[in-house]
């Protein structure tokens, strides 16, 4: 879509021919392996489906939805959508419940060559409107009960049970598609320093490669997997396609969070073989529902670093599983880096996030762009299939992170990630923290500066800081530092309400603190050392992704 501009190269880019040392010594560092399908996400289903239509793609409550099914009820879809509202090389928010429901608009808008942005229901109205504002959708897929969240955003409605029979009535054949791999597939909205979400654009080539002929686990109609991460993460699109395109079974959790409970009973009434959780719910589950991988083949972390305690009790207790610590930010889809865990691992200070996958590489470059040595720490920049087109909407912001390769083909890009990693001889890559401010909490990307501003509009408010505490090990939390307006007065329960009313939960700081003043370095600088702790931390909360 034109709305996304490639980057271009500045000042900064190195020259176009580098020595071939350097080039050998940046190159060797990509993932192998059968080439991807050249192929959409809708091409890659519509196949599984015509393949085994009688087998089971939706497992939801008491519902077994087979794959001839599934892909009827997209189509009928689809061609109402071509027929009365298109949307190709449209951009479509899909605001419902997890459901059978919202899978089927998911599939219905990419066979009618659109692309899709979800729109948690679990997020404040505003903050959708500030979505749908960034993302210029025009039509958004919504039900009767969700249409108070985004009714005031100007967008079209498609309410889907209001417009049930008009739907169904239409023909379940596959429309004529026109999208190719380097379409637009989905955007997916992260925290933004500037205090709005950026959106993360996304081609079909970015999902298909980064699950089909990979090694790092085993996609087939063989796994049954375990939907349960929030609609707005690339995980979504991990556990659901993970299972369609291949043929496999997916298991749709109700509810709008991960709920232990509830994946523990689905992981055993359905069997449940492949399963991704974050590194915090991880922990919970082991801790709090033993027995519940006794069936699960492959068990899926990432998001933060992983503890070696919890990872040690995995091994112990469930000897039979495939442990996989993976690691990417969403501008390179999912995974980027896999390393399956072994007793080995246990040694070290901190498990690794591992090789490159198949399709995907990465460079780890000094501030000169010049590889370093094994050993060295320094920056990782990331290459490959799995790439976004860079930012919605956002040049400027595409240009900066999005960077000409190097030590690519002419026209190759590299993803600047800000993270600061060091690869072992063995070629493994251990993830050291961040060069920025940006943080990850409970396994979402946090750039605090978005907090900071929210908190800001606050009208007692007249400056703010927010920085990520872990006064207990293993729980990190964001703290809110906030200065009031001379002669105002505000409780730190209306200051959450307030922040509640636009920003999503795991954007709330876990704990505010009134300060006279923020203490300050020799220089000028906030002095984080100085913040004091909360007195009164926060209950601590159950995980929920």
């Amino acid at each position: 879509m034109d709305r996304v501009v490639t980057p271009a190269t500045d000042a900064t880019t190195p020259p176009s021919n580098p020595p071939e040392e350097r080039r050998r010594s940046a190159g060797e560092r990509t993932g192998t392996g059968r080439p991807y399908p050249a192929t959409t996400v809708c091409g890659l289903f519509a196949g599984r489906a015509a393949m085994q239509p009688g087998a089971t793609a939706l497992i939801f409550q008491d519902q077994r939805i087979t794959y001839g099914e599934l892909d009827a009820r997209a189509n009928r879809l689809a061609n109402h959508l071509v027929a009365r509202l298109p949307c190709a090389g449209e951009l479509v928010g899909i605001c419902l419940e997890r459901s059978p429901e919202l899978v089927v608009a998911l599939l219905a808008v990419l066979k009618a060559d659109g692309a899709y942005t979800m729109l948690d229901p679990d997020f404040p109205a505003r903050r959708l409107s500030q979505v749908l504002t960034a993302a210029g959708s025009t039509l958004v897929i919504t039900s009767s009960a969700l249409t108070g969240l985004v009714r005031g955003t100007g967008a079209r409605l498609l309410v889907l049970d209001r417009q049930a029979a008009a739907i169904a009535a239409g023909a379940p054949v596959e429309p004529r598609a026109a999208a190719d791999g380097e379409d637009l597939a989905c955007v997916m909205f992260t925290s933004g320093s500037t205090g709005r979400p950026k959106g993360v654009a996304s081609p079909h080539r970015a999902i298909v490669a980064t699950l089909a002929n990979q090694t790092y686990v085993d996609f087939s109609d063989r796994e049954v997997v375990l939907q349960c991460s929030p609609v707005s993460w690339d995980a979504f699109a991990l556990e659901l396609f993970g299972a369609l395109l291949f043929g496999g079974t997916c298991v749709l959790q109700p509810g709008r969070r991960p709920d232990p409970p509830a994946i523990n009973e689905l992981v055993r009434a359905h069997r449940v073989s492949t399963l991704h959780l974050s590194a915090s719910l991880l922990n919970f589950m082991l801790d709090a529902y033993p027995g519940t991988f006794t069936g699960v083949r492959q068990l899926m972390t990432g998001g933060e670093p992983a503890s070696l305690a919890h990872v040690a009790k995995a091994l112990r207790e469930y000897p039979g599983i495939r442990l996989v610590n993976g690691y990417s930010p969403v501008e390179n889809m999912i995974f980027t880096l896999c390393h399956t865990v072994t007793a080995d691992d246990l040694a070290a200070t901190s498990i690794p996030v591992g090789k490159p996958i198949a399709h995907k590489g990465i460079r780890v470059l000094d501030h000169r762009l010049d590889p370093v040595p094994d050993g060295v720490t320094a920056e990782l920049y990331m290459t490959g299939a799995g790439l976004a087109h860079g930012y919605l909407n956002e040049p400027g912001l595409t240009a900066q992170r999005f960077l000409p390769d190097p030590f690519g083909a002419p026209g190759d890009r590299m993803y600047r990630t800000g993270d600061l990693v060091r690869r072992r001889p063995d070629g493994v890559v251990e993830f050291l923290g961040r060069a920025d401010d940006q943080v990850k909490i409970r396994g979402f990307r946090i750039e605090p500066g978005e907090v900071e501003t929210a908190i800001g509009r606050h009208p007692a408010v007249r400056r703010a800081a927010v920085i990520a505490r872990e006064d207990r090990p293993g729980d990190k939390r964001l703290v809110a530092y906030v200065v009031p307006v001379e002669g105002a007065k505000f409780t730190t329960g209306e200051l959450r309400r307030y922040l509640l009313a636009s920003l999503p939960d795991h954007l709330v700081p876990a704990a505010i603190v009134a300060m006279e003043t923020l203490p300050l370095t020799a220089n000028g600088k906030l002095d984080r050392a100085a913040l004091p702790a909360p007195v009164r931390p926060a209950r601590p909360r159950r995980p929920r992704t």
